[in-house]
């Protein structure tokens, strides 16, 4: 909706423009000059007045210049009309955001995707944040690092929110007319290291790195229908060649940088209407949270997150205490049968709430359960399943995970991975006998501004068990800072230590291949790493 002014303030206005010189030259011959000065002044702020009123027109049809943002106009606006005691003054508009609704805005920002409702036709191509992280890159808040599990949600979420700012902008029940949204949304990393690394063949020696770890680009697309959406992300693969030996001489890593499909899905549902959902395609399981405050993926990320061609189905409640959960299932690569085919899938559940009663804490809990954790991405590329993919028999596993927020600064972290059951010596073995991998991870984290810039800092311990034919590390203490300098910009400053299996700790992986002893020394690393989201 548009705004229209009153033809009659503005031909009044015009009027009154034309006639006061007029009735300005008839007094002069009468009046004092202190009177004709008076007119002339009252004059020059008619002018200004009505130059303001254009400009005001302006801007309430279409786009604010200064930031090239649109914000839609608010029906039902009305000015003074102008009259001879007093000059045409409009009343303030909401077509133009004040600072305190554009510091709203921005807060709001990390909600719903920014687009404009005047652009004509029934589609458009918007950018925005970076789906899965808004909360931390806002430029406001600053808490964890997202897994990239559950993006369905929260694009079903972000789409819900979107219509709750329409109807808080034109009245409850709008029908959104336009129903083909494209979003563009991606996200550049790049990392600086240390480690003081203690591996054999390394001989001791440190050493040094300069990575672009990380490029997506994300396609999310909302509709035409209210119920169904799209997501595709393209990301780059910053692994040296195939056939390569790492750090050798004649590594030339720039000359991979494939760009490959990550995650390719569409979802069929509507938060507003219903809590029913379900999406397939290519994705990160809901097997496990792997929240984080660390520049380093947990361990429990890289022992059981599973990316899969999966089909889910979920429901989750509205409110301040809601439950929610999700099945799926899925083929996978490792087979216990002869023939690989359907045979792997999970359940997850978990439960969001507040509690501001006695104290103000709110939290997120949950767990969940993967028929065969050999599927995993850590295990299909830790030269462990690899080339080895019919195993003896399946080894389920379990998840069980808490977010806790306690007032507006502090956040704790907890999370726990594990097999339900042994693998078989001939698939992976730890200390002669079949492995049982876990990990856990726990995690506190302060958020506080800094040069009134949002800023956290988190301190975490982690533990594998029975990992070492993944190339896990025994145990790993971290610490991290973290500050949005820019917005949708974050730079973090992490160090790590990350303690080896002991010298006397034998495993082997699939085949029955020794896997190269550890030392049980330590490596320390720094990272210092920037990511820029758009």
């Amino acid at each position: 909706m548009k705004n229209r002014f009153s033809p009659l303030a503005i031909f009044l206005t015009v009027s009154g423009l034309v006639a006061l010189p007029a009735i300005a030259a008839n007094s002069a011959s009468s009046q004092s000059a202190s009177q004709t000065n008076s007119i002339q002044a009252e004059i020059a702020k008619l002018q200004r007045e009505v130059q303001a009123l254009k400009s005001q027109i302006k801007q309430a049809n279409g786009r604010n210049v200064s930031t090239g943002r649109t914000y839609p106009p608010v029906p039902n606006q009305e000015f003074v009309t102008p009259t001879s005691q007093s000059p045409v003054k409009p009343q303030p508009t909401r077509a133009v955001p004040t600072a305190q609704e554009e510091r709203i805005m921005a807060n709001e920002e990390v909600n719903y995707l920014p687009f404009d409702l005047d652009v004509p036709g029934q589609a458009f191509v918007s950018t925005g944040p970076y789906v899965g992280v808004p909360i931390q890159y806002a430029g406001t808040n600053l808490i964890i690092n997202s897994p990239s599990v559950n993006t369905d949600l929260q694009l079903l979420a972000i789409r819900k929110n979107i219509m709750e700012q329409l109807n808080a902008l034109h009245g409850e029940n709008f029908e959104e007319p336009y129903h083909s949204h494209l979003l563009l949304s991606g996200l550049v990393e790049a990392q600086a290291l240390y480690i003081n690394n203690s591996a054999p063949e390394n001989g001791g020696n440190p050493s040094t790195d300069i990575d672009l770890t990380n490029v997506s680009i994300d396609f999310t697309f909302l509709g035409p229908s209210d119920w169904l959406l799209g997501f595709i992300e393209l990301t780059y693969d910053n692994a040296i060649p195939a056939g390569t030996v790492y750090a050798s001489p004649s590594e030339y890593r720039v000359a991979n940088s494939r760009v490959f499909v990550n995650k390719a899905f569409f979802t069929i549902g509507n938060l507003s209407k219903s809590p029913i959902y379900g999406t397939a395609g290519q994705f990160y399981v809901p097997f496990g949270a792997y929240s984080s405050a660390m520049v380093s993926s947990p361990l429990t990320q890289s022992l059981t997150r599973t990316k899969a061609r999966a089909i889910e189905a979920g429901f989750q409640q509205q409110g301040d205490n809601v439950f929610y959960g999700s099945a799926f299932i899925f083929r996978g690569d490792s087979h216990a049968s002869t023939v690989s085919k359907i045979a792997n899938g999970g359940l997850n559940l978990g439960y969001k709430f507040s509690r501001f009663e006695r104290a103000p804490i709110s939290a997120n809990i949950g767990a969940s359960v993967i028929g065969n954790i050999a599927d995993s991405v850590g295990m299909q590329f830790g030269n462990n399943f690899q080339n080895y993919e019919q195993i003896v028999h399946r080894v389920p596993g379990y998840n069980v995970r808490g977010n806790f927020s306690f007032g507006e600064h502090t956040n704790l972290i907890f999370e726990y991975v594990g097999a339900s059951t042994r693998f078989n010596m001939a698939d992976m073995s730890f200390n002669n006998h079949g492995a049982k991998p876990s990990a856990f991870d726990i995690e506190g984290a302060y958020s506080f501004s800094l040069f009134d810039k949002p800023t956290s800092v988190a301190v975490g311990y982690q533990k594998s068990n029975q990992a070492m034919s993944l190339n896990l590390p025994l145990t790993r203490t971290s610490l991290v800072l973290s500050t949005s300098w820019w917005r949708n910009t974050l730079q973090s400053l992490e160090f790590r230590r990350d303690k080896q299996y002991a010298a006397s700790d034998v495993a082997t992986s699939a085949g029955g291949n020794t896997v190269t002893p550890q030392t049980g020394k330590g490596d320390n690393v720094v990272t210092a790493q920037f990511d820029y989201y758009f």
